[in-house]
């Protein structure tokens, strides 16, 4: 799914615990900590807006997004065009 400028990723916790949900790059390199967090059961969203942990713009390309949450770890690819 490519994007620009900015990409929702959408997610449920079917139970409360700690969240995690990072941009990497395609050699491994952490990009981005989208959430980092204790939360609730529920429905929530993540915002990427292709910037970085240090605030800078990252070039275009594909770029992996890994979520963990309690009993659920998956790795999506997203494709970032400007």
């Amino acid at each position: 799914n490519p994007f620009n400028p900015s990409t929702t990723i959408p997610y449920e916790l079917k139970e409360e615990g700690l969240v995690s949900m990072v941009v990497y790059d395609l050699n491994g390199a952490e990009v981005k900590t989208l959430v980092s967090l204790y939360a609730p059961a529920g429905s929530y969203e993540a915002v990427w807006d292709g910037i970085n942990n240090a605030g800078q713009n990252v070039a275009s390309g594909r770029y992996l997004v890994k979520m963990s949450a309690p009993g659920f770890t998956d790795t999506i690819t997203m494709t970032l065009l400007k």
